[in-house]
C-alpha cells in the first residue's frame, strides 16, 4: 500500500460555497491524505472507486462528499449502506447535515416486508445491506433513482452469515455507480477489478498505532512492540494489569475477551482494582441513575451493571438490551466509563476509540462443534486493534494481545501482527446462500432466461466452475419445491416463490414451513413456535448437557404433538432441541411471565431475548402469510393470533389493548385486571384509566382509543 502524505484544503475543493461552509463548520479546514487521495482519484467526478483505510481515517466524510457532489451533478438519490443497524442510525445523524442544502435525509432498516413507498421523498437513503436486498425484491419505483451507493464496511464480504447479502447487493449496485469503503482489504486489486472500481488504498491513521504481545516473564508481564522495544508490567493478572497501566497514564481502555462469562468476571476483577484510578463519581451516578430509568434490561444485569459503572468499569456483549448498551457506549466516549469489557461484536460496530485495546484471547469456541476452539481471524483482530487511539486525546494507540507462554510469541506476531488480513471471498458457496441469491435475483429482476440468470451468478466472487455445479443443482431444487416454473424460454417465480422473496426468509426456511403445515391439522403454540424455531432462519441459543436432558423428558408432555419429526442425526437432533429450548421461551414470553423469570429459568440475557422475540415475531409473521397464500386457512388463524401475541408478549385477552400506542404487556395487563378490557372501556373510562396510568399518559392513551375507534366504526 501506498502512503500518501497530501493534506487538501477544503476551500480548494470544486464544490458550492455552502458545501464548504458545512464542512468548516465541523471544524474541518483540511481533507487528511486518505480523503485528499480519493478527491485526486476523482471522487467528486462521480468516479467509481474502493477505498480501503484504517478505522478513523475519516472514511464517511468521503462517503458524504462523494454522495453530495453526485446528487448536484446529477439529481435522483443516494444510498449509503451499512451492515449493522446501530452504524445507520450513527451515519444517519451525521447525514442530517445535509439538509441545510434541501437534501432530504431518511433511515430504514429491519421490517423487510414493505417497499417503504414513503421514501421517494427522499433524497440520501441509510439503510442496511439486508434492508435494501429486501427492497430491491418488492421492486418499488422510487428505487429506480438511486443512482449511487456507498458500500461500507464490504469487508462484511468475508463474514460468513452476512457476506452472501453483501454480495448480492454489490453485484446490483455495481451495475451503477458506486463508492466502496473497508478498514482492511488485502487483496484489494482484485476486489476493485470485480467492482470495475479505481483502487484508493492508504495505510493513514489520525493516531499511529503501536502493538505487542504480552506473556509471562519473572514475576510479571514483557510486552515486546512491534518496533522492538519492550515493557513490563507487574500483577497477578496480565489483563488486570496492562489495564491499571493505561489508566495510569490516563487512557481509556477497551478489553476484548471470547465469551460473556469471561468478559463479566474479567470486569468485575478490573473493577476491585479501580479504587487507586480517579473517577468522576458524580457523573458515574448520572450514569447508574439513567440505568434505572430504563425499562429494557433484567433486574440482575441492571443490578451487576451498577455496580461496576460506579467504579468506571463495565462489560458489553449482546446478551445485553440495546438501551443498556447505548447508556455504557455514551458513558464511555464521554470518557466516564475508564474500562469496557467486551465480546469481539463491539469492534464490528460502532464508534468507540480507546488509547489501549487489549485481546485478552486469540482463541474462540465453535458454537456449532462443541468444546472445540479455533483462532480467530486477522481480520478479527485488525477490527479490535483498529479501536485504539482516540483523536484529539491521544498521540499513539496501542493494542496488546496477551499470550499464555512465551513461545508463541513469534508466531502470533507473524499472524497478527506482521500479515495481511485474509483475503475476501465469495461466501456464496452453500446451497443456503445461493439458492436464496437466485430467488432475490428473479424477485428483483423478473422473469429471466436460465442464461440471463446465470450472468448474475457470474458477476459474483464464486469461481465460474462452482457457480456451474451449484447453478443446475439451484434450478432443479427450487423447481422442485415450487418457488420456480419454466414459461416460454423463461424462469418465472410461483406466487409461492414470490411470497417467500417478498418475506425475507431462506428458500429452506419456507419449504420446511410448508411441510410443516400441509401434513398436519392444526396445532398448539408450542408446535409452531418449535417449527419455526427449528428453521434455517430461526434463532439459536446455547443449551447446555442438563438442558439437553430435561428438554428430551419434556417432548412427551407437550400439549400436542410437534410438526417435525425426531431426526436421528446428532446435529440435527441438537437443533431440533435448540428449537425447542426457543419454543419454550416464546412460550412463557406469551403467556406473560416476568422478564425477569424467564431470563433467570433459560440463562439468557435481555438482548437475548429481545432478539428471540424479534426473530420469531418475523418467523411467525411469514408463516401466517405463506399459510394464506397455500390456502391452509386452519393455520392461518391459528398463526395470526399467535404473530400478534410474540410481537408483544401477552395473552390474546389483551390483543385489543396492546394496539395503542404507549401500552405495552405490562400497562395492558394492569388496566385489564382493573376492568378495562377494550378500546370502548378506555374511553367510557378515562378518569380511572388516569388513575391507573397517571393523568397525563391516561389522557394520551384516551385520545389514541379514541381515534382508533373511529377508524374502526
Amino acid at each position: 500500500m501506498t502512503v500518501e502524505l497530501e493534506w487538501m484544503n477544503v476551500d480548494d475543493l470544486p464544490l458550492p460555497s455552502d458545501v464548504i461552509e458545512i464542512l468548516k463548520n465541523r471544524g474541518i479546514i483540511k481533507l487528511n491524505p486518505p480523503q485528499t487521495e480519493a478527491v485526486k482519484k476523482g471522487l467528486l467526478e462521480g468516479k467509481r472507486l474502493l477505498l480501503t483505510s484504517p478505522t478513523g481515517s475519516g472514511k464517511t466524510l468521503i462517503a458524504e462528499l462523494g454522495i453530495i457532489s453526485f446528487l448536484f451533478k446529477h439529481g435522483g438519490k443516494a444510498l449509503y449502506v451499512t451492515p449493522l443497524r446501530a452504524l445507520t442510525n450513527e451515519k444517519y445523524l451525521t447525514f442530517k447535515d445535509w439538509e441545510k442544502l434541501g437534501f432530504k435525509v431518511a433511515m430504514t432498516s429491519g421490517d423487510y416486508d414493505t417497499d417503504d413507498a414513503w421514501l421517494k421523498n427522499y433524497d440520501i437513503i441509510v439503510t442496511t445491506y439486508e434492508k435494501l436486498d429486501s427492497l430491491w425484491r418488492h421492486r418499488p419505483s422510487w428505487l429506480g433513482e438511486a443512482q449511487y451507493f456507498v458500500l461500507d464496511e464490504l469487508h462484511y464480504l468475508n463474514d460468513p452469515e452476512r457476506g452472501p447479502v453483501v454480495e448480492s447487493v454489490a453485484i446490483r449496485a455495481k451495475r451503477r455507480n458506486l463508492l466502496a469503503l473497508s478498514a482492511t482489504i488485502s487483496n484489494y486489486t482484485v476486489i476493485a477489478k470485480w467492482l470495475n472500481a479505481e483502487p484508493v488504498a492508504t495505510n493513514w491513521r489520525p493516531v499511529p498505532l503501536i502493538e505487542g504481545v504480552m506473556y509471562p516473564d519473572k514475576k510479571g508481564y514483557t510486552i515486546l512492540f512491534k518496533d522492538n522495544t519492550s515493557k513490563k508490567v507487574y500483577g497477578d493478572d496480565p489483563v488486570i494489569a496492562y489495564t491499571l497501566d493505561s489508566l495510569s497514564r490516563n487512557g481509556q481502555v477497551l478489553v476484548f475477551r471470547n465469551s460473556r462469562k469471561t468478559a463479566e468476571l474479567t470486569a468485575r476483577k478490573i473493577a476491585s482494582y479501580m479504587n487507586f484510578i480517579p473517577l468522576d463519581e458524580k457523573a458515574l451516578s448520572d450514569i447508574v441513575n439513567e440505568i434505572d430509568q430504563i425499562e429494557e434490561g433484567g433486574s440482575e444485569e441492571k443490578e451487576s451493571l451498577r455496580e461496576l459503572i460506579s467504579k468506571g468499569v463495565a462489560y458489553h456483549h449482546a446478551g445485553l438490551s440495546k438501551q443498556l448498551r447505548d447508556i455504557i457506549e455514551e458513558g464511555f466516549r464521554q470518557r466516564k466509563i475508564k474500562v469496557i469489557v467486551a465480546t469481539p461484536t463491539l469492534a464490528a460496530g460502532v464508534n468507540l476509540p480507546a488509547r489501549t485495546v487489549i485481546v485478552g484471547d486469540i482463541y474462540r469456541f465453535n458454537r456449532r462443534i462443541a468444546g472445540f476452539q479455533e483462532e480467530i481471524s486477522v481480520m478479527e483482530y485488525k477490527q479490535m486493534s483498529g479501536r485504539a487511539g482516540r483523536p484529539g486525546f491521544d498521540e499513539m494507540g496501542e493494542a496488546i494481545i496477551v499470550v499464555r507462554d512465551k513461545k508463541n510469541i513469534d508466531k502470533i506476531f507473524k499472524k497478527y501482527i506482521l500479515s495481511s488480513t485474509e483475503p475476501l471471498e465469495s461466501k456464496l458457496g452453500n446451497e443456503r446462500a445461493f439458492y436464496t441469491f437466485l430467488l432475490g435475483i428473479l424477485s428483483a429482476e423478473g422473469n429471466l432466461s436460465e442464461k440471463e440468470l446465470a450472468n448474475f451468478a457470474y458477476e459474483s466472487l464464486l469461481p465460474k466452475s462452482l457457480v456451474d455445479i451449484y447453478f443446475d443443482r439451484a434450478i432443479q431444487w427450487l423447481s422442485e419445491h415450487s418457488f420456480i416454473r419454466e414459461e416460454e424460454g423463461k424462469l418465472i417465480l410461483t406466487d409461492f416463490g414470490k411470497r417467500v422473496a417478498d418475506l425475507y426468509i431462506n428458500p429452506f426456511t419456507a419449504d420446511i414451513i410448508k411441510k410443516g403445515l400441509e401434513n398436519h391439522r392444526s396445532s398448539c403454540d408450542i408446535a409452531y413456535l418449535h417449527l419455526l424455531a427449528f428453521t434455517p432462519d430461526g434463532p439459536l441459543v446455547s443449551v447446555s448437557k442438563n438442558e439437553e436432558e430435561e428438554l428430551m423428558g419434556l417432548i412427551d408432555d407437550l400439549d400436542c404433538d410437534l410438526l417435525i419429526e425426531e431426526p436421528y442425526e446428532e446435529d440435527e437432533y441438537s437443533l431440533y432441541l435448540n428449537a425447542l429450548k426457543i419454543a419454550l421461551i416464546m412460550k412463557d414470553w406469551i403467556e406473560e411471565v416476568d422478564e425477569d423469570t424467564i431470563l433467570g429459568k433459560y440463562n439468557i440475557g435481555s438482548g437475548d431475548l429481545r432478539n428471540f422475540v424479534e426473530t420469531m415475531d418475523w418467523l411467525t409473521y411469514s408463516a401466517y402469510q405463506l399459510s394464506r397464500e397455500l390456502k391452509l386457512e386452519e393455520h392461518a388463524d391459528k398463526l395470526r393470533i399467535l404473530n400478534a401475541r410474540v410481537k408483544d408478549g401477552i395473552r390474546e385477552e389483551l390483543l385489543e389493548l396492546v394496539q395503542i400506542s404507549g401500552i405495552g404487556r405490562k400497562r395492558a395487563r394492569l388496566l385489564y385486571n382493573n376492568g378495562i378490557r377494550g378500546l370502548g372501556d378506555i374511553v367510557m373510562n378515562v378518569d380511572k384509566v388516569k388513575n391507573l396510568l397517571g393523568p397525563k399518559l391516561g389522557e394520551k392513551i384516551a385520545q389514541e382509543a379514541a381515534r382508533l375507534l373511529n377508524r374502526f366504526y
